[in-house]
């Protein structure tokens, strides 16, 4: 077998010309011309495969093989890789461990799973206790049916314990946080080192010859942008140069520059505001970009991430505390349904028995078992509530399904009755509301995100100024001789510019727009944010218009029950004495069913609607003793923040300094509430702590008592 080598001597030959072929005969006499021969060959190469690439890609077959038309060497099998589609229905390939709350539950209750489990008392306290702690996703209301749940449907839109520090270590354009926005101001590295040769064939006298050149460029610098919109930067070259050809005065030279350039903006751009607002100029991403990659911006939307988790976290107590209530009176209503059940089936019995005798006819034994079946089917649909609203607080929880407990609650709803104040109710509400104070710093970024677009329509004038020392050496460094450095540092080689410069669209139609599209914004911004207090006063309004009627429609129902009570037990007397019938005391009773069912709905219903008026005044996260925090630090941080402190306490104020933009942050709501051309301060905490401890004194109901039983599984 021939080696690769005389196949590629081959071919040369063949694309050879005689002339070329008599040339390599006398150049095989000159040994010294090795390199050049080999350079001849590997161009011929080249050009072959080039050429012979382009002929056999033009002449394909536009004729599709058919499989029928292939021959195998291991002989015919069946097919078993056919694949006819494209899309299909895939799953990705991650080993997620399942939840444990899902690995631990058991088969869950039902009608058809009557099982005796050990009660398990929980307070409202400990249902959020729970909640907070167990959850990383804030479960809020279900919009119905099976795979109703946010997480379910929109598990984008799901609030968890991650999205503050999601938006806070953001990098992406209109979604970066505060780390990115600082990082603009970081300084940067810029290192480079190439190395060229050029050769090549010139025509002169008295012969052709070759002309050479090696070359080498190494470029260093530093770059940083500035809080007033400027930018610094300081570079060192060297560009080395070897030329072997002629007659130069070095073989190698050195030529370097060690400087700095400054460039600051005085009209569109200028400033300390517009940096911190809008971010350092980028004048390639203008319209990218807009006014809104600054430090102050990723604040205010790290701000907007925390009011959002804060509604979050305020829902989801709100539906913990539905979904309690309602298996309260899941547990009321069952317990009810049971007594009726056992009344009934104490009448239908003694129906019997008088039938049997005589006594009565068979419609009124029919009549009663009508009853009791009656009774039985709402037992059963009542107990069936109580499976149902106990997965729904234990889903809120985030619990087991079934642990081998039975939750019941062991709080009795409020029976005293709450007349709030409407105005500090409504200065509540329109300063402590999370939806308003969201919306604020919505505005306030809008406004300052204006005032950084007004900036933009105007000139772009820049200060550009740049000093250099340069050198020049046929060596880097030497003791003897010339060197780059030594005539950088011995030798008058400086320069340096300075000037301005100027440049502006003609009408400014891009910035103009700009700053007509953000007055836009904000102007539809206020006209939400008027829209919501409107919303606010009315929440409040629908809130204590609950709270009001159903007190009284629960101070009825109760009157209600006692006079069903004292109806059932007269009734009850005189059909012992056979002086009534039983048509009478089925409808008694049932009548007695439905008082305490209702009076109990109501009840329920009152306390759902003094959790709404501290969800519409913004203070239900306060009631439920609810504070939210940042996580623990690491050790070393709490260190840096101690040595901050240190350092702030020992300075000195500068009078003649200014923030800019100016403090828009305060720890508290700021300003007052003006009603009725009065003017309402924001209530302080200690204010609202010693109007809740003067609210009981006010609440002794008159008529409303314990109701006469319990809750029973």
């Amino acid at each position: 077998m021939q080696p690769l080598s005389y196949f590629l001597r081959q071919l040369r030959r063949f694309f050879q010309t005689d002339a070329e072929k008599r040339a390599d005969q006398m150049k095989l006499h000159r040994p010294n011309h090795g390199t050049e021969l080999c350079r001849g060959l590997l161009r011929k190469v080249t050009t072959a495969s080039l050429c012979a690439s382009l002929i056999l890609s033009g002449c394909s077959s536009t004729q599709k093989t058919a499989a029928r038309d292939l021959q195998w060497a291991d002989g015919e099998k069946p097919v078993a890789w056919y694949k006819g589609h494209n899309t299909a229905i895939e799953y990705p390939a991650i080993d997620n461990e399942t939840d444990p709350a899902v690995q631990v539950t058991g088969e869950p209750r039902s009608l058809q799973r009557k099982v005796d489990e050990e009660v398990r008392e929980i307070s409202l306290d400990e249902a959020i206790l729970t909640a907070l702690r167990n959850n990383k996703v804030i479960e809020q209301g279900t919009f119905g049916g099976v795979g109703g749940q946010l997480a379910i449907l929109e598990p984008d839109r799901v609030t968890t314990v991650y999205d503050s520090a999601i938006q806070e270590t953001g990098v992406l354009f209109g979604r970066r946080g505060l780390e990115a926005a600082l990082s603009d101001f970081d300084t940067r590295l810029t290192a480079s080192t190439n190395w060229g040769r050029t050769a090549q064939g010139v025509h002169s006298l008295p012969a052709p010859g070759i002309l050479s050149q090696d070359r080498g460029t190494f470029r260093t610098g530093l770059d940083k942008s500035l809080a007033t919109g400027g930018a610094v930067s300081v570079y060192h070259n060297w560009n080395y140069t070897g030329d072997a050809s002629g007659a130069p005065t070095f073989a190698s030279s050195y030529a370097g520059t060690l400087g700095a350039e400054v460039r600051q903006p005085l009209l569109a751009g200028a400033g300390t505001e517009f940096t911190r607002v809008a971010g350092p100029s980028r004048p390639g991403f203008g319209a990218i970009a807009g006014v809104s990659q600054g430090v102050v911006i990723a604040r205010i939307n790290q701000d907007i991430t925390l009011a959002d988790f804060e509604l979050g976290i305020r829902n989801g107590l709100r539906t913990i505390e539905d979904a309690y209530w309602d298996l309260y009176l899941a547990y009321r209503n069952y317990d009810n349904a049971v007594t009726a059940h056992e009344s009934a089936f104490q009448t239908w019995r003694e129906a019997q028995a008088r039938v049997e005798v005589g006594f009565s006819k068979q419609a009124d034994e029919l009549q009663a078992r009508d009853r009791f079946y009656e009774t039985r089917a709402d037992v059963e649909l009542t107990l069936n509530r109580i499976y149902y609203f106990e997965s729904m607080l234990r889903r809120h929880l985030a619990l087991p399904m079934n642990d081998g407990t039975v939750l019941r609650p062991s709080m009795e709803p409020v029976k005293a009755e709450f007349r709030p104040d409407w105005n500090s109710c409504l200065v509540n509400g329109l300063t402590k509301r999370v939806e308003l104070r969201r919306q604020k710093w919505q505005i306030k970024s809008l406004q300052l995100q204006l005032n950084a677009a007004q900036s933009l329509v105007r000139p772009q004038l820049d200060v550009v100024g740049n000093y250099g020392v340069n050198g020049f050496g046929d060596k880097l460094l030497s003791q003897n001789g010339s060197s780059g450095y030594g005539s950088m540092t011995g030798d008058n080689l400086d320069t340096w510019t300075m000037g301005v410069e100027m440049s502006m669209p003609i009408g400014f139609r891009q910035a103009r727009s700009q700053v007509k599209n953000y007055e836009l914004q904000l102007a539809k911004a206020n006209a939400i944010l008027a829209a919501q207090e409107r919303s606010v006063a009315h929440d409040i309004t629908v809130s204590i218009q609950d709270i009001s009627s159903a007190w009284a429609a629960a101070e009825s129902n109760l009157n209600r029950l006692r006079a069903a009570e004292r109806r059932v037990e007269l009734l009850q007397a005189e059909k012992d004495v056979g002086t009534l019938t039983l048509d009478l005391v089925l409808r008694a009773q049932a009548s007695l069913s439905d008082a305490e069912r209702a009076y109990y709905q109501q009840l329920v219903a009152y306390n759902k609607a003094i959790t709404y008026l501290h969800l519409s005044t913004g203070s239900l996260l306060d009631v439920n003793n609810v504070h939210l925090a940042e996580g623990q630090w690491m050790g070393e941080a709490y260190g840096d923040a101690q040595l901050r402190a240190v350092q702030r306490t020992h300075a000195k104020d500068n009078p003649k300094l200014e923030t800019e933009p100016r403090e828009f942050v305060s720890p508290g709501p700021v300003g007052g509430v003006e009603l009725q051309s009065r003017n309402y301060s924001v209530p302080t905490v200690e204010e609202d702590m010693a109007a809740e401890e003067m609210q009981p004194e006010e609440m002794v109901p008159e008529e409303i008592h314990e109701p006469p039983a319990g809750i029973d599984q």
